[in-house]
């Protein structure tokens, strides 16, 4: 291959690596640009070339809040890097002490940090110079076949699309994380719907799935993404004219596109992804009820407004009837009231004033009994008694 060699090392005392390895160790070497791809070289004599027509995305990750600085390549057919075979590239190198030493003592006013973050700062703007400047050779070069995409730091999220939690970056026609391997990366053109799940107020985290044009490919989902991020993604989502619905649970995704693959005409003429998205089919309903009644409607019907303005009318008069009734019945309650102090009370009220006049009444018959019981009868005086038992006798004679 000829044409113009932009190749590195970007400064000196800094490398530059390839991931996948090459081998079970990290190399270092120095990437070439030709008129038909790229080459990298390693200190150990092998060689890596990816040909600009097998490329699908390029990125390019800058430094920024970060600890490498790369260039990132989505290729469209496999190519074997080792004994294995990938679909991923990139050419990174590292910005910093990717580990820090703790048991150092430092001080924030410390002469030696402050120099060696000084030094970092303008590292990182050389770095990022040297690749801006490889990139816009490559461009040229390439002739349009490779145009590099960076991705939006503001637009990122966190979240766990293997094991670990990373920030997944928005770019123009993808989402990515470069920085973790083995990279994350969806272009969004091959995505047909994206579902949110476990999306409930009492949760702080929800899952993201993402179900492709080809639904024979497996879906991709990213678990854990905290709840304080939806509305941003949703607000990114409808910039890029994507598709997306929400649910509760989490769905059993395998089996759902099993069916969906075995019948996939049945599929379509049950609505296909509505079952998603219930309140669409609620409004779906509403609408054609309202359809219909507008269907229904003749010229020759009353108008809707006159009739609804009989209608409020006839409700005003047996609503004013009944208020008029209701404030007749609480007049005669309360002139009732006045005359019997039972009207207004209740039904338990009543049974314990019936108890105790049971009880009064008792008492006073009791009362009126015992003077009877008590009262004895008088002897008759002596004269009386001796007359009448005399009396008595002579009768007997």
């Amino acid at each position: 291959s000829s044409g113009i060699n932009a190749e590195w090392p970007l400064r000196p005392g800094k490398d530059l690596y390839c991931r996948p390895n090459l081998s079970t160790r990290r190399v270092i070497g120095t990437l070439e640009a030709h008129s038909n791809g790229f080459r990298f070289h390693n200190t150990h004599g092998g060689n890596v070339d990816v040909i600009y027509s097998t490329i699908r995305h390029a990125f390019f990750q800058p430094c920024d809040k970060e600890m490498l600085i790369m260039l990132h390549f989505y290729l469209k057919h496999p190519i074997m890097i080792g004994k294995k075979k990938t679909y991923h590239i990139c050419f990174y190198t590292e910005v910093g002490e990717i580990m820090t030493d703790l048991g150092k003592s430092s001080h924030m006013y410390d002469r030696d940090d402050i120099e060696a973050e000084h030094a970092e700062r303008e590292m990182r703007q050389k770095l990022k110079g040297a690749f801006k400047n490889f990139i816009e050779k490559v461009e040229a070069l390439s002739k349009g076949k490779v145009e590099f995409d960076t991705p939006f730091r503001e637009l990122g999220f966190f979240g766990v699309p293997f094991r670990s939690s990373c920030m997944l970056q928005p770019t123009t026609h993808c989402l990515i994380n470069v920085i973790e391997w083995p990279p994350f990366v969806i272009a969004l053109e091959e995505v047909e719907l994206i579902h949110f799940e476990r999306v409930q107020f009492q949760l702080k985290n929800f899952d993201m799935v993402f179900i492709f044009k080809n639904y024979s490919r497996k879906i991709e989902m990213i678990n854990s993404i905290p709840m304080s991020s939806l509305d941003a993604i949703k607000e990114w989502l409808n910039s890029c004219d994507l598709k997306y619905t929400e649910g509760a649970i989490s769905l059993n995704w395998p089996k759902i596109m099993k069916t969906i693959n075995d019948n996939p005409d049945n599929f379509f003429e049950d609505g296909g992804w509505k079952f998603l998205d219930p309140d669409s089919e609620e409004e779906g309903e509403h609408e054609d009820s309202d359809a219909a009644g507008d269907e229904n409607w003749g010229p020759g019907e009353v108008n809707s407004d006159e009739e609804e303005g009989s209608e409020e009318s006839d409700s005003d008069e047996e609503y004013n009837s009944e208020d008029s009734s209701a404030a007749a019945a609480s007049a005669g309650s309360s002139s009732g009231s006045g005359s019997s102090e039972e009207s207004g009370k209740d039904w338990s009220d009543l049974e314990e004033e019936a108890r105790r006049d049971d009880q009064r009444r008792l008492r006073e018959e009791r009362e009126d009994d015992s003077p009877k019981k008590k009262r004895k009868i008088a002897p008759p005086p002596p004269g009386k008694s001796s007359s009448k038992s005399s009396s008595k006798k002579k009768k007997r004679r």
